[in-house]
């Protein structure tokens, strides 16, 4: 597997476990650390950040996630992707969708296993 495969399957490793409702798929690809940026939104640390922030978000919508990488450099054992962010979310209490995109900052870095963790993710919603 390419180092590029190997970030697009640690994005699709997030984006399969925010869509499915499994918060620990989300946070197995993360750094214990990893700071969370989300526009409008306080900023997040850590394991149970990411938790706490995603968890009211899955409980209150069916989720689809997509996204678009634009450009993806290496700096050694640190890779930053940026890009654009898209997908739906059906409101469970309304059946109101939503249809949030925007840009993003992801950052990994590889750990002593090998694996890429995301270390940074940072998003802003609007036109791409």
């Amino acid at each position: 597997m390419t180092e590029r495969e190997e970030i697009e399957a640690a994005i699709n490793t997030w984006n399969t476990g925010l869509d499915s409702g499994d918060i620990e798929t989300m946070v197995s690809v993360c750094h214990p650390n990893t700071v969370t940026v989300n526009e409008n939104q306080p900023v997040t640390v850590g394991s149970q950040g990411i938790r706490d922030k995603y968890n009211p978000r899955i409980a209150a919508a069916e989720i689809t996630s997509g996204y678009d990488i634009e450009v993806l450099q290496f700096f050694g054992d640190v890779a930053v992707v940026s890009g654009r962010f898209y997908g739906t979310m059906k409101m469970r209490d309304t059946g109101d969708v939503r249809k949030p995109e925007g840009r993003l900052v992801l950052v990994y870095q590889r750990d002593e296993d090998g694996a890429w963790k995301m270390i940074l993710d940072m998003d802003n919603n609007g036109p791409t």
